[in-house]
């Protein structure tokens, strides 16, 4: 009983003793491990996160030196931390990790660079590659241009036949009427319904009037002037409008109403011994001044009405006249013009005094020129007229003489305006 009771009491101390020796010494790196929380454990084949921080894979770069360097700088501190507690199997897969997030670093920097100035290209030579890359693919992009100047050319004849075409298809030329220093024109008629037309000829080096458009295109001053005359004077019988016109290579087409039978008034004048009867003059300029009215309502300036650019349809009610010949015309807008247009010696007093002109008093001294040259047989020239070696003839009407003196005033300020002269005494 006394052994046994003293086992009894002994194992207990012992067991004291052991576990205060126990208590005492320093625990092991594995009994630590034991004791702390246990962690999560990773999967044979997941990427540690520790060893791949941004700073140290995705930080810029120079060249490839650099970024083999960053590698294997990488790679070392790896085998320092890890020593051989890795698999080789893992540190194989970690390798490969680090080189693949390395090249996608890589990758991810040049992409960000070329949508925000924020992040840094990776490299100067990858920067350089997609420059030259992309200087190339603007080149191919762009046309050369020898191949777009041909291209053009190209347009252009392809335009020009197809416009020459359109011509011959639709009008048949014949003789020719006339021929000035712009062009000529030929007689000629409409193919579908044999209309009589007048057919323009204008080459294009002979042009020096022109207009720009909204667009700063040029085009023919006479074919802008002829395109707002058909749809701004609708309903005027004394202006002969254009039904079509043609940009051809060397020249413009321009295709006109043809009254028949006519001719010139100048032809006509001829015709009749140099000269009209009162009667038949008062006729002819009261359609004339109808015709610079709304000429001058459509802020169009004729700048050359003669005797040469008088058309006279001739019939059983009498002669009809037609104002033709556009090509020195302009538009007025109510200002001083500069540019000398016409015939020299029948120029108005006021441009050898100012070397300008006004388009009203300008038409109505030109008005006045015609009508001279209508009930006279002679030439008017403006420095005879003031010379007074030409005069007024006695023989004609009060009203008459007094219509053509006030045309023909020296100064302009004191000629009539052309709706005055609508309202003259001599036209009732």
């Amino acid at each position: 009983m006394n052994k046994q009771s003293n086992k009894k009491f002994k194992a207990p101390a012992c067991r004291r003793i052991k576990e205060s020796k126990r208590s005492m010494t320093p625990q092991s790196p594995e009994s630590v491990e034991d004791s702390r929380p246990k962690k999560r454990k990773r999967a044979e084949n997941e990427t540690p996160r520790k060893r791949t921080r941004v700073s140290d894979v995705a930080r810029p770069s120079t060249s490839c030196q650099d970024q083999l360097k960053t590698v294997m700088r990488t790679k070392r501190k790896i085998t320092k931390e890890e020593g051989h507690s890795l698999p080789a199997k893992k540190k194989k897969g970690l390798l490969e990790h680090i080189l693949t997030t390395e090249s996608s670093s890589s990758t991810v920097d040049i992409t960000t660079e070329s949508s925000s100035s924020r992040l840094v290209i990776n490299s100067t030579e990858t920067r350089n590659i997609s420059e030259r890359n992309l200087k190339r693919k603007a080149e191919d992009l762009k046309e050369p241009p020898r191949r777009k100047k041909m291209k053009k050319m190209e347009a252009e004849k392809e335009r020009v036949a197809s416009q020459r075409a359109e011509f011959y298809k639709k009008y048949i030329e014949l003789h020719k009427l006339g021929e000035g220093g712009f062009g000529s024109v030929y007689a000629g008629y409409r193919e579908k319904d044999k209309l009589p037309v007048a057919i323009k000829h204008i080459l294009k080096n002979n042009v020096v009037l022109k207009h720009k458009d909204e667009n700063d295109s040029e085009l023919a001053l006479e074919v802008v002037i002829m395109l707002k005359l058909r749809t701004a004077i609708v309903g005027q019988p004394s202006i002969l409008f254009l039904l079509d016109w043609y940009d051809l290579d060397q020249e413009l087409i321009l295709v006109m109403e043809r009254p028949i039978p006519a001719e010139d008034l100048s032809q006509y004048l001829t015709d009749h011994r140099g000269s009209l009867k009162e009667k038949e003059a008062k006729i002819i300029l009261k359609q004339l001044v109808e015709a610079t009215v709304h000429l001058e309502y459509a802020n169009i300036f004729h700048r050359d009405i003669k005797v040469d650019n008088i058309l006279i349809q001739t019939g059983s009610e009498g002669p009809r006249v037609y104002l033709i010949d556009f090509g020195l015309s302009c538009f007025d807008d109510k200002k001083q013009h500069q540019l000398f247009c016409g015939v020299p010696d029948t120029m108005p007093h006021d441009w050898f005094i100012h070397n300008c002109y006004i388009a009203g008093p300008t038409t109505v001294w030109q008005l006045g020129v015609v009508l001279f040259e209508i009930l006279h047989k002679k030439l008017f020239k403006t420095i005879s007229f003031l010379s007074n070696k030409l005069k007024i003839s006695k023989r004609l009407s009060k009203n008459c003489q007094d219509f053509l003196t006030k045309c023909l005033m020296f100064d302009f300020k004191e000629r009539p305006t052309l709706e005055e002269l609508r309202h003259h005494p001599w036209f009732s």
